[in-house]
């Protein structure tokens, strides 16, 4: 606003605000009306304005500065109808002793309170320009801090996206590991049974390793029931071939002196029945040597063939039990694998939580500090409008009081005028007087 002395000096509608006491009393009746104002509702309202605490928010602050501000121009509007007096009378018609001095020097106060009321505004309109760059100030810094805080509900979701996938991540290898320990448990019970089969086979193996330790004992018993039987058969064929060798000496011996054994030999029937006796004992020896032999030969065949049974039931066995050795060392490198793979499912959950825990704290932290801010942000505004509403009800009490000044000014021109023109036609209606009444001699 330009509040130059053209502006100030201008005649202003409306009825004066303040009623004139005298030719002197402009000043002190604006003044005083100023100093009721700053008393009257106004300072109750700059109390209630001084005592406002603050608004949540920006939309609720500049509510309720609407909301000050039409109570302001109520409060206004019932103060000039309190203050506003009747019309100014008519000055009276001749001018007193000393009239023109008091107008001068009420003007020369007016003009001199006017200069300083106008320094006052401009150097409020400065600090009011101030003040806004200050706002616009604040304004950006909020729409920065808005846009910051935009970017941190960004990155908030993003790291609640990633939370999200750690957690389910989590649950994957919490499943992951429920299966791996169900693995184990059924490799470990397939462990017990290789074992549980293992110590059956070797009982097996064991029982056929005695079977077999009998059976070889059972053949040497054979054996040498076969070399004694040989050796009994050896012994009876010679003492045969003893017996028949001299029978035959002494056949011989009769046949060379058969005088001498007349007697004693009971002739032919002698010989037929030794050669008889001969024919007996070569077929039972025979017999007897076929006899054995066959039944020596298929006891030994069952033997060998038990032997050759036991045999390859103990290689199978030995396969067997080399072949679950083998499946329990790859069973046990498996297990072995997957304990390792379990401790370092186990690790990474671990890590994970850890990272989870600190993630979440530093969140929580830079939440609690955008916080923080936002609400020294929200206090700063608050105080900014304060004060802004303060500086906003001192212009407006200028304002009226640069008003109350120009009405008081312009009703000091009228009088001073309306005086002047009674002065003229005073003067005039007595030149009229002493034209139309000339002057008489005095009589001597």
């Amino acid at each position: 606003m330009d509040y130059g002395p053209e502006r100030l000096w201008a005649p202003a509608a409306g009825p004066p605000l303040y009623p004139r006491k005298g030719p002197g009393g402009g000043g002190g009746s604006a003044s005083s009306g100023f100093s009721s104002w700053c008393r009257g509702p106004g300072a109750s309202f700059l109390s209630s304005s001084s005592a406002w605490s603050g608004c949540s928010s920006s939309s609720s602050s500049l509510q309720q500065l609407q909301l000050q501000q039409q109570l302001q121009l109520q409060q206004q509007q019932q103060q000039q109808q309190q203050v506003r007096g009747p019309d100014v009378p008519d000055a009276p018609d001749g001018p007193g002793p000393g009239e023109p001095r008091n107008e001068k020097e009420a003007l020369q106060a007016l003009n001199e309170r006017f200069a300083g009321y106008i320094d006052k505004v401009r150097r409020l309109e400065v600090q009011n320009r101030g003040l806004e760059g200050e706002a616009a100030a604040l304004r950006r810094q909020q729409a920065g801090r808005s846009a910051m805080g935009a970017l941190y509900e960004r990155e908030i979701g993003e790291m609640r996206g990633r939370l999200l996938r750690l957690r389910n991540d989590k649950a994957q290898l919490r499943l992951d590991r429920q299966r791996l320990d169900r693995d184990a448990a059924r490799l470990r019970r397939r462990l017990e049974d290789e074992a549980r089969r293992r110590g059956e086979a070797a009982a097996a193996a064991r029982g056929l390793a005695r079977a077999a330790e009998r059976a070889g004992l059972a053949r040497a018993q054979l054996e040498r029931q076969e070399r004694a039987l040989r050796d009994e058969c050896a012994l009876l064929r010679q003492h045969h071939r003893r017996d028949l060798g001299r029978l035959l000496a002494r056949l011989q011996a009769d046949a060379a002196d058969p005088d001498a054994a007349a007697p004693a030999r009971p002739g032919p029937d002698l010989a037929a029945a030794l050669r008889d006796v001969r024919r007996q004992l070569e077929g039972h020896a025979a017999h007897s040597r076929l006899h054995s032999d066959q039944w020596f030969r298929v006891r030994l065949d069952k033997l060998s063939e038990a032997a050759k049974v036991n045999t390859d039931a103990m290689r199978c066995a030995q396969e067997e039990i080399g072949e679950y050795r083998r499946q329990l060392q790859a069973k046990t490198t498996e297990l072995e694998a997957l304990k390792g793979t379990r401790d370092s499912l186990e690790r990474q959950c671990y890590d994970l939580e850890d990272q989870h825990h600190a993630d979440v704290a530093s969140y929580q932290e830079a939440i609690q500090q955008l916080d923080n801010e936002l609400r020294n942000t929200k206090w700063e505004m608050a105080a900014q409008l304060r004060e802004y509403q303060d500086l906003l009800n001192v212009k407006m009490a200028l304002d009226i009081e640069i008003a109350a000044y120009r009405k008081t000014s312009n009703l000091h021109q009228k009088s001073s005028h309306q005086r002047r023109s009674r002065l003229r036609s005073r003067r005039r209606s007595n030149l009229q007087l002493k034209s139309s009444h000339p002057r008489r001699p005095r009589s001597r």
